[in-house]
């Protein structure tokens, strides 16, 4: 293997998009998730709500059940939407497999 380190290539696969300037040891210090503001989410149909958690990967567990789809608008730009429970059992009946 050569002697060019692996992250110099690909900084933002190992250092991510919020990391602080390499540590005197020589490694990345990564930021705490407290200290990004997490946007509050509500369903895109009825609007309700999403219970306050402290991750979105919180929400998609089976204890909140909320769903993130994926789809594409009309100009063909990808959204992400959420949607509760309901809606999505809703949405997904809708919708051919």
């Amino acid at each position: 293997m050569s002697s060019t380190r692996r992250d110099s290539f690909y900084p933002e696969m190992f250092d991510g998009p919020r990391s602080s300037p390499p540590a005197e040891s020589g490694y990345t210090v990564r930021e705490s998730p407290e200290s990004e503001p997490r946007v509050a989410q509500q369903c895109v149909d009825c609007g309700a709500p999403a219970p306050k958690t402290e991750t979105n990967y919180t929400l998609i567990s089976s204890r909140y059940g909320w769903r993130l789809t994926r789809t594409a608008d009309a100009n063909g730009r990808r959204l992400m939407e959420w949607r509760c429970p309901s809606c999505y059992t809703r949405y997904r009946a809708k919708r051919p497999f």
